[in-house]
């Protein structure tokens, strides 16, 4: 079996303002109701990704999803396509500039 994808909740100042603790929290318990042993996906928290305008982000590695302006009611889409239930979301995707979104990769792929 492959190693599970990682959800990230950016926790920036900005998201954070918006709310970014409770999409995790949300996302996990989501998660974890679908997936208790976190085989297929993992939520974790990320100190920041930049794209600061479009909060609340989430990304999704290693399928390279970037979803933007993220609310609660976006959670369900977003656990669907995680799990392979549904596609990705795309009216949250390709908010951020292209060079913000590319970073994250980078760093996201970096072994270290």
């Amino acid at each position: 079996m492959s190693d599970p994808k990682l959800i990230y909740v950016c926790e920036g100042g900005d998201c954070t303002e918006r709310g970014s603790g409770d999409i995790h929290d949300k996302l996990k318990e989501m998660l974890l109701a679908k997936d208790p042993e976190e085989a297929v996906a993992r939520v974790r928290r990320y100190p920041c990704f930049g794209g600061c305008e479009c909060g609340i982000n989430v990304t999704v590695w290693p399928d390279r999803h970037f979803y933007s302006e993220v609310k609660e009611g976006d959670l369900p889409e977003i656990m669907d396509a995680v799990t392979g239930a549904g596609a990705p979301v795309a009216r949250l995707q390709g908010k951020v500039k292209p060079d913000v979104e590319e970073m994250v990769w980078t760093l996201l792929d970096s072994p270290y």
